[in-house]
């Protein structure tokens, strides 16, 4: 038997972590449609009935990366505690099928259930909304190119990285320590970027705002060179290496976890 990965035991492993978890998991999802309901709802009566899509847009945005980093940051929780830590790294399946299962709940699972809930208040809002007025408002579609909204899964993907790795770094107050950490690198970025672009472009710098576009002074002259698509795609690729290569640190870091 393959001492690392065996599907007969990875699904007995999926079926018992659900059996355990699965109330836990309904009553966060109640929560999460009450919030949509009463964040959605009240959005929808002060604007009039009046939810454009790009409200509903940025809605979608926050309600994904707030809630979606809350959650993976609690997926190891047994882990920070001594005598449940036991039960469960003494469980008899491998370290990479207990992250496989912890990854699959966090980042695939709970996309597919926000994704649900999401579409299923706003649908009920935007219905209601249109039975009251004349204006009628569309359901956003967050797969649309024209809209962007797509990129927030791109920036999910390396918000749940961070939040995976530091729910196994951390040992108590996984979320906490892990925003603390992350905006302090967000920090340092911001304070160290003027510097490097005063390097690189030998003249004053406007406006520089990481991995976006940048302002230059020249001949008391205001210029502002925007990223091409080549350098988003660059971004892109960049920003799906930083989520693997964080998403491989996180198992190897639970690996090291010894009952």
């Amino acid at each position: 038997m393959n001492e690392t990965f065996n599907f007969t035991r990875f699904i007995n492993l999926f079926k018992k972590h659900t059996a355990e978890q699965y109330k836990i998991y309904l009553m966060s999802t109640g929560v999460l449609i009450g919030v949509l309901i009463l964040i959605l709802g009240f959005i929808s009566y002060s604007t009039h009935g009046h939810m454009a899509p790009a409200i509903q847009g940025a809605m979608f945005v926050n309600f994904l990366f707030f809630s979606g980093t809350i959650f993976t940051s609690l997926i190891f929780t047994d882990l920070g505690d001594r005598k449940k830590s036991i039960s469960t790294l003494s469980l008899p399946a491998s370290h990479f099928e207990k992250y496989l299962v912890s990854w699959l709940y966090s980042y695939i699972v709970f996309q597919l259930i926000f994704l649900g809930c999401f579409y299923l208040i706003d649908y009920l809002v935007i219905t209601i909304s249109n039975a009251n007025s004349q204006d009628k408002m569309e359901v956003i579609n967050v797969f649309s190119p024209d809209r962007k909204v797509w990129v927030s899964f791109l920036v999910f993907a390396i918000l749940h990285s961070i939040c995976f790795f530091g729910a196994v770094f951390f040992e108590k107050l996984h979320f906490i320590k892990t925003v603390f950490s992350f905006f302090v690198f967000i920090t340092v970025l911001c304070l160290l970027n003027p510097v490097l672009l005063h390097t690189i472009f030998q003249t004053e710098i406007n406006d520089g705002i990481p991995f976006n576009m940048v302002g230059l002074i020249i001949n008391k002259e205001y210029i502002y060179i925007e990223p091409t698509q080549t350098s988003y795609i660059i971004a892109t690729t960049i920003a799906i290496l930083i989520s693997v290569i964080l998403w491989i640190s996180t198992y190897f870091r639970l690996k090291e976890k010894q009952v």
